[in-house]
């Protein structure tokens, strides 16, 4: 973790004056595909802390992504996904497949729609889930504003499962390479809010974002997330 966070403080230094068009959140996103053409490598990492009698412990789950443009508001991107938890090896989770399509130009609604479509399954196709969500997003000035509703769709043969969740943010850029914003997102059950900070331009970035739950019933009581982006 140290080693960790020293790096993401050492990017905190890079400076330029290209303009950035990288992520503000780490949980909710934004009204933007990425351009024809070009490609994109992403590494996530989660930490779920929960509190027990012995101490605090941890679920990891580690996400990387690649994806591509595929027209000027079409893209695709693939996810592997790894988990491990308390006194267990990591395991590897199954994949996703995301397709993302924008309605047009920042600025021509009152809030931006895209259209976010991911299935997520395994090599043996034993667990399949068709998430949807609606992006919503609009730049004030400096000042951003994101909303993602989302319907997930579990298929299972026994007990298929809708779900109903949501994520939002609203940030403020300091800088052309600096955001900071606050982040919440929830289901009918649990809600989560925290702070987000962002760095970087289009080919190279990162962010990270903690996550408090609002009751002290939760089971997780905290969330820490990081997203670090590289263009190629």
């Amino acid at each position: 973790m140290n080693l960790r966070f020293l790096i993401l403080s050492a990017l905190l230094l890079l400076g330029s004056q290209i303009h950035a068009d990288g992520r503000r959140y780490v949980w909710t996103y934004e009204y933007q595909t990425l351009p024809r053409g070009q490609a994109e490598l992403e590494s996530y990492t989660r930490f779920d802390q929960m509190g027990t009698d012995s101490g605090r412990i941890a679920e990891t789950t580690l996400l990387y992504e690649y994806e591509i443009g595929m027209n000027s508001r079409f893209d695709v991107g693939i996810y592997q996904q790894f988990k491990q938890s308390l006194e267990s090896a990591i395991s590897y989770e199954g994949f996703k497949l995301r397709l993302r399509y924008r309605f047009g130009e920042k600025g021509q609604w009152l809030l931006d729609p895209l259209l976010y479509l991911e299935y997520k399954g395994r090599g043996s196709f034993e667990k399949n889930t068709l998430e949807a969500k609606l992006i919503l997003a609009r730049d004030f000035n400096r000042f951003n504003l994101s909303l993602n509703p989302v319907v997930e769709y579990e298929f299972s043969d026994d007990h298929p499962e809708l779900e109903f969740e949501y994520a939002a943010g609203i940030s403020y850029r300091l800088h052309s390479l600096l955001s900071l914003g606050i982040e919440a997102k929830g289901d009918d059950e649990e809600f989560f809010w925290g702070p987000t900070l962002s760095h970087g331009k289009e080919n190279m970035w990162f962010a990270i974002g903690f996550l408090s739950p609002a009751s002290s019933s939760s089971l997780v009581d905290r969330k820490i997330q990081f997203i670090i982006g590289l263009g190629l």
